[in-house]
């Protein structure tokens, strides 16, 4: 069975195009514990479940990823459930499902893409540590929809990610994340603060500061990491607004998957992930 520890080695040794949904670039996804496109999905299949739902709409949703941990499929089983896709400048407009397919299988210079809605191409150009460079979104008939760049530091790690407004990214002396920094177009910046312990994520604090005053806290979330034979075993979540906390556990009984299922303050079941290797 493969370990679910590199869930939480967050390395980058290297960029491709890992998940496009490029509305969502280089944002954080606490589900896998990676950098939505930037890093590696550990799994083929992700299922988001909903027991509490009737039995035709249990299934929320349905992620598939090919053998380079790229996203090749989501499919959200007409059950009104909806995916936001790649309109960069507008945000995510709406689909109930989309197919990605790859020029090459390591370094792709072309993804052709096809949803409900439209079908359209993104281009990638690498630098000469084949890293992503740029990324241009364009039409059928070769309109360029939207594109930004990619910056590094001095140990080739990603800094930036020009999205019109910039992601900032900073790492640690061991090349782990320890902060990225998100601005939205209009008002909210949104920081994730990581903290490592025996070379184990620790906490994750989520905090959102208003644009024109920054050291005013507009909200703050904190992920607590917990571990159990080596493995991660649970993570409590709590907000500044309240002293209870909700979490979710991990269940590694099955050879082919791993669970992550999450429940209420009150113990009470809300919904659960299936997270296949």
């Amino acid at each position: 069975m493969k370990t679910f520890l590199s869930l939480i080695f967050i390395l980058l040794s290297s960029i491709n195009l890992y998940s496009q949904r490029l509305c969502e670039l280089g944002n954080y996804d606490l589900i896998t514990n990676t950098i939505i496109g930037i890093e590696k999905v550990p799994f083929t299949m992700i299922k988001f479940i909903d027991n509490d739902k009737p039995q035709s709409e249990k299934i929320r949703y349905v992620y598939c990823y090919d053998d380079f941990g790229r996203l090749v499929n989501i499919d959200f089983k007409g059950n009104g459930n909806i995916y936001g896709a790649e309109d960069i400048e507008t945000g995510c407009y709406k689909i109930e499902n989309a197919t990605y397919k790859y020029s090459d299988s390591l370094f792709p210079k072309n993804i052709e893409v096809k949803d409900t809605q439209y079908e359209y191409l993104i281009k990638l150009e690498y630098n000469n540590l084949n890293k992503i460079k740029s990324i241009t979104n364009t039409d059928k008939k070769g309109k360029v929809l939207s594109s930004f760049n990619f910056d590094y530091d001095n140990k080739n790690q990603l800094k930036l990610i020009d999205k019109d407004y910039n992601y900032y990214y900073e790492w640690d002396e061991k090349s782990r994340i320890k902060k990225i920094t998100i601005p939205d177009p209009f008002y909210i910046i949104r920081e994730y603060n990581f903290k490592y312990i025996n070379n184990k994520l620790s906490t994750i604090t989520k905090i959102s500061r208003f644009k024109e005053s920054p050291d005013k806290i507009r909200t703050q979330s904190t992920y607590t990491y917990i571990y159990k034979n080596n493995k991660l075993h649970k993570v409590q979540y709590g907000n500044s607004t309240t002293t209870e906390l909700s979490y979710s556990l991990y269940n590694y009984n099955n050879d082919d998957k791993v669970i992550i299922t999450y429940y209420t303050n009150k113990d009470q079941y809300e919904y659960h992930y299936e997270c296949y290797y």
